[in-house]
């Protein structure tokens, strides 16, 4: 199941609570998260909620009624998530709500294309969206002594499950660890900058490393050696805490966390000390913070949101290192950056 904690983290606590009602009830559907950043999620789940015409909690039991009487169109859908959830979004970006937010849960059919107007163009902005009879059906369950009931007789788009699976089977990175061990990874620029990391940086600047944990952007705990991780002092329970790698050098006697960015979650101040306090508190060894990106140009973005005494590497120019630092190159700093 997919982890909502970084979902409408900045939204009040009654509209995070209700966002994450409506990822459950899509994730119960079978719509795929794995791949969807955090915001990604966010618009997808208000979107849903917009065509539910779903405010509050309460408001589930009405879904029903809504299948016939409550098709918004693009335009509408954006002034009802800007009404309702804290959002100021553009007008001007309504060609999103098709392609992006409603693109999977309309392939499932959860969510009806152009339900007030049957047999309009894909492309006619009159075009509305509602909810299936069979999708209607469930949310009104929600939150209710018959929702097991119902999700027994959801019938999930199986034969799209199977296709979207198959097809990322196809795409995968392979990725040999230095002992040998062989991971799969799903294609994607995150996933090829991880792979960058143990092929590339780990032989040019980890002093013979050994990979102890790898994640993956559809399992997070792809390859992890727990006890190793707890020999060395890391806290790997903690759900959700851990950076994309961690590595041990024996020869340097230094622990690697490492970050791969590709569209979040950059090491900055707040993410280091979130990691001293939780993975690294009881960890004796001196840690190398490393931010990754696959080019300069990707580095760019991030650059002012970098903590110091930390490292930073390109996996375009795999032989060279950007140092956030004034006293020393690339190696662990016994300064603590909560206190800088």
């Amino acid at each position: 199941m997919t982890n909502f904690n970084k979902v409408a983290k900045n939204k009040t606590t009654e509209i995070k609570n209700l966002i994450h009602s409506a990822l459950r009830i899509l994730q119960t559907m079978g719509v795929p998260m794995d791949e969807l950043t955090p915001r990604r999620l966010e618009k997808m789940a208000m979107v849903f909620l917009a065509v539910c015409d779903v405010k509050s909690e309460e408001d589930w039991k009405n879904a029903p009624s809504k299948v016939n009487s409550h098709t918004p169109r693009s335009r509408e859908i954006i002034r009802y998530l800007n009404a309702n959830f804290e959002e100021s979004i553009s007008e001007g970006s309504y060609d999103d709500i098709r392609r992006k937010d409603l693109y999977i849960p309309a392939l499932m059919g959860i969510v009806v294309k152009s339900a007030n107007k049957p047999g309009a163009d894909t492309n006619d902005g009159t075009r509305g969206f509602g909810l299936s009879e069979h999708a209607a059906k469930l949310i009104a369950a929600y939150n209710t002594d018959e929702w097991q009931a119902a999700v027994d007789e959801f019938p999930v788009d199986s034969d799209f499950l199977e296709k979207f699976n198959a097809d990322r089977e196809i795409k995968k990175i392979d990725v040999i660890l230095p002992d040998g061990f062989s991971v799969s990874l799903d294609a994607g620029p995150h996933n090829e900058i991880q792979a960058a990391i143990v092929n590339q940086f780990l032989p040019n600047f980890g002093y013979g490393a050994e990979v102890l944990y790898i994640g993956d952007t559809s399992s997070k705990n792809i390859y992890k050696n727990t006890d190793k991780l707890a020999e060395i002092g890391l806290n790997s329970e903690e759900r959700g805490m851990l950076p994309d790698i961690v590595a041990f050098s024996n020869e340097k006697k230094w622990v690697y966390i490492i970050e791969a960015v590709h569209s979040s979650n950059p090491l900055n101040p707040e993410r280091c000390i979130e990691l001293q306090r939780t993975v690294l508190k009881d960890c004796p060894y001196g840690v190398v913070f490393v931010t990754a990106f696959l080019t300069r140009k990707d580095f760019a973005k991030w650059c002012d949101q970098i903590a110091w005494e930390t490292e930073v590497w390109l996996a375009s120019n795999p032989e060279h290192m950007i140092h956030f630092n004034g006293d020393k190159f690339f190696g662990p700093h016994k300064e603590n950056i909560e206190e800088a």
